[in-house]
């Protein structure tokens, strides 16, 4: 009789059941409202109808995902999907309506040689006007990927320098001339301050933002964006919202984000 292998092959017939992002987007079709669910290494693409939601495509990656964002380039009357993974790849998906399949409209890598990876983990930042991506993959880099005329991005990107080590979160500024990005840092006496900058994507560097820096609940751990203007920072006993010299502050139980 012949001897057992000591190699095993092992796999799992379950598929991953842990929901790392969603989003609400109009994918499929300009007028259809979906949920788009990634499941580690799977995205699954949900219509929301009358008799509630259905599953139309549940799509396997091959990788985990790192980041999930909405892309609609300039012109585009439905959304596209921005994804970067655990690797430093990225990929657009994007829908045909015609044959119902997701398409790939564009990959690359943003990995570099050198660098530490973030300790927070990788922000994606979508610029409002799709000017530009923005990714913070490796402490003191932010690396951008540079949107043509005709709404497409590039094939190469670029990195920018940082002063702030520990990025915790960052946000793009809407209703501003240029592309601004409000961060989320803290420092080296384990601060927090909330900072604001341009991109300067001719010279490929960052200026000083609309806003002065201001200091920040030690306990700040998020920024969303506010179409109409402005900025929330959320933390663990309070939301302020701010706005250039404009704040509002309210207290909220303890509560971890």
């Amino acid at each position: 009789m012949a001897a057992l292998s000591s190699y095993n092959y092992v796999a799992t017939a379950h598929k991953p059941t842990n929901v790392t992002h969603s989003l609400v987007a109009s994918f499929t079709s300009p007028d259809t409202l979906n949920l788009i669910v990634a499941r580690c290494t799977r995205i699954e693409i949900y219509a929301l109808e009358a008799q509630g939601l259905t599953l139309l495509h549940d799509v396997p990656l091959y990788c985990r995902v790192a980041t999930l964002e909405l892309w609609r380039p300039a012109n585009a009357t439905s959304d596209r999907l921005f994804i970067s993974t655990e690797r430093y790849q990225f990929c657009i998906l994007s829908y045909d309506s015609q044959r119902k399949e997701i398409v790939t409209e564009a990959k690359g890598d943003v990995a570099d040689r050198i660098g530490r990876q973030a300790e927070v983990g990788q922000i994606c930042v979508i610029e409002p006007d799709s000017r530009m991506i923005g990714l913070h993959l490796y402490d003191g880099l932010f690396k951008v990927i540079q949107a043509n005329s005709s709404g497409h991005l590039g094939q190469e990107s670029f990195n920018i320098r940082l002063e702030e080590l520990r990025v915790l979160d960052m946000v793009f500024l809407h209703g501003l001339p240029k592309p601004s990005l409000a961060m989320l840092y803290e420092d080296s006496k384990e601060g927090r301050h909330l900072k604001t900058y341009e991109v300067l994507l001719r010279e490929k560097d960052l200026s000083d933002g609309p806003w002065p820096q201001v200091n920040v609940e030690a306990g700040a751990t998020m920024l969303v964006a506010i179409k109409s203007g402005g900025v929330l920072v959320i933390g663990e006993t309070s939301i302020t919202y701010l706005s250039g010299s404009d704040f509002k502050a309210i207290a909220v139980p303890f509560m971890v984000v």
